[in-house]
């Protein structure tokens, strides 16, 4: 490829990067604002829902037209297909972490939060699965995401645990299924994020390596 073409596909990449920081920022203070019990702050994620469309979509329309245009082979057609991956990965974590922003204020509007310990030491494992996954993209590296596979399955663990704590709940407090029912949806939002994050990690081997495996 080009000198021109090489800087074009350096600069997609850190765009993906930049994204994928916006993103995690979204996750990141929706689980601030749930454990601190933070209306202000879960109220700032919901505003930042259509700007990550606004970034989201110049991206993807980008790489596309970079395969159009220049049609890349090798380690650079993987580096543009597994990008095209991740990003819709990376929305989908930005769009759980608006929908966790959401579901905070509406508990904390209709009768307070309740706290779970497990629930936030989920939120920060899959946080950091996350964080290194997009570590790993940045540095075209593999290095930090060698253990996704155990990580995720530590937080399916959790997820079940939580998942089995507020079922119990329910059982001794009909009255408050409705609500209840909300904690069942941040637990299975932060479930997904991990899988999401072991998706990036998937094309992350297969741009650095060639090589087609599966973690989740």
């Amino acid at each position: 490829m080009t000198e021109k073409s090489q800087a074009e596909l350096e600069y997609l990449h850190q765009s993906v990067v930049e994204f994928g920081n916006f993103a995690l920022g979204m996750l990141r203070e929706s689980i601030d604002a749930f454990e601190n019990q933070d209306s202000q702050r879960a109220g700032r994620v919901a505003l930042k829902k259509d700007q990550l469309k606004d970034i989201f979509v110049p991206i993807e329309d980008s790489l596309f037209q970079f395969l159009a245009l220049y049609h890349p082979v090798a380690k650079d057609m993987r580096e543009i297909a597994a990008s095209i991956r991740i990003i819709y990965n990376l929305e989908r974590i930005g769009r759980m972490g608006y929908d966790i922003g959401e579901t905070t204020s509406i508990l904390m509007n209709c009768c307070g939060l309740r706290k779970s310990s497990e629930l936030i030491t989920m939120a920060r494992m899959v946080i950091g699965m996350i964080e290194d996954a997009l570590s790993a993209y940045e540095n075209r590296s593999t290095t930090n995401i060698c253990s996704m596979r155990e990580r995720d399955s530590a937080v399916d663990d959790l997820y079940v645990q939580v998942l089995t704590e507020f079922i119990g709940k329910m059982q001794d407090e009909k009255e408050a299924v409705p609500i209840l029912t909300r904690y069942v949806i941040i637990d299975r939002y932060l479930e997904r994020c991990g899988d999401q994050a072991c998706n990036m990690a998937e094309m992350i081997v297969y741009m650095v390596t060639g090589e087609r495996v599966e973690i989740n």
